[in-house]
């Protein structure tokens, strides 16, 4: 009897390993994927620079906001000191190897891009100065 109680108990503590399943602390990654858009979303703050110019550059807050899970409207970039204010730009984001890509969905000249946390946006204004906007997301 005390064997067949020990092989009962053998067999359900097999079944039950079997049948536990863990979580991944990298399940928000996977969601990120299918996503993209929940990866910019967000208020960035940064400087504002041209080409070139080695000082710290200007203050530049840049906003983007969630259309779809592949698309975010800039909603806002504003840098007070070179009166740039540019608002509800589309733009489609593709993702490789944790590089996403910003890609205009107008004819202005814009992209971004983004990495590790960093936000980087080139664009040309009317007069066609090159600006060049890094940040990082504010929390």
């Amino acid at each position: 009897m005390e064997k067949i109680k020990y092989m009962f108990m053998a067999v359900l503590v097999a079944l039950v390993s079997m049948t536990v399943t863990s979580c991944s602390d990298d399940d928000d990654d996977v969601s990120q994927q299918k996503n993209p858009s929940s990866v910019i979303v967000g208020t960035y703050a940064g400087t504002l620079r041209q080409p070139g110019d080695n000082t710290d550059g200007s203050p530049c807050y840049v906003a983007f906001e969630r259309l779809s899970n592949t698309t975010v409207m800039l909603t806002r970039f504003i840098c007070e000191k070179y009166g740039i204010d540019i608002k509800n730009v589309n733009f489609t984001i593709s993702e490789s190897n944790g590089i996403y890509k910003l890609n205009p969905e107008s004819n202005l000249v814009v992209d971004g891009m983004y990495i590790n946390g960093v936000l980087t946006m080139t664009f040309q204004t009317e007069g066609d100065d090159t600006w060049i906007f890094n940040g990082k997301k504010e929390k």
